[in-house]
C-alpha cells in the first residue's frame, strides 16, 4: 500500500518539523491506521491521489494533525496515553490528578484520536456513517 503522506508534504504543512524518515514512517503508519478507522477505510478502497483535491488535501492535513498529536503527547497507544497515576505522594507532598468533569474524581480516558482532525474532515463526507 502506498503512503498517504510524504515527509516533505508533512513538513510543508507547518506542523512540528520531522527530519528522521524512520521516525516519520512509524508515526505515519499509526496515524494512517487511526484515520482509516475514523473514515471507515475510505482510502483503502479508493485511490487518494485521484480523489477530489478538496477532500484529498483535507485528509492529508488531518493526517498531519494526527502525527503532530502523537509528537505532542509522546504516545502512540491508548494504553500509554492513559497510563499515568491518579495520585502521587513523595514524602509529605501529595499530588492528585483528579478530573474536573467527573464527580468521583476519576480521570477520563484520553482518546488516541486527535480532536483536531475533525476540523479538516468535517464536510468532506469522510466521517459519514451511512450505509454505502
Amino acid at each position: 500500500m502506498e503512503s498517504y503522506l510524504t515527509l516533505s508534504e508533512y513538513n510543508a504543512q507547518g506542523f512540528e518539523r520531522i527530519e528522521d524518515q524512520d521516525h516519520f514512517d512509524k508515526l505515519l503508519s499509526k496515524a494512517s491506521a487511526v484515520l482509516d478507522n475514523t473514515t471507515r477505510r475510505f482510502y483503502v478502497f479508493e485511490e487518494l491521489e485521484s480523489d477530489y483535491p478538496y477532500r484529498k488535501e483535507a485528509f492529508k492535513k488531518a493526517l498531519g494533525c494526527q502525527i503532530e498529536y502523537f509528537l505532542e503527547t509522546g504516545e502512540l497507544t491508548t494504553e500509554s496515553l492513559n497510563n499515568s497515576p491518579q495520585n502521587v505522594a513523595i514524602g509529605s507532598t501529595s499530588i492528585s490528578n483528579t478530573s474536573k468533569f467527573n464527580a468521583a474524581g476519576k480521570n477520563e480516558s484520553k482518546s488516541i484520536i486527535s480532536d483536531d482532525i475533525y476540523i479538516y474532515l468535517e464536510g468532506t463526507g469522510l466521517l459519514s456513517r451511512g450505509v454505502c
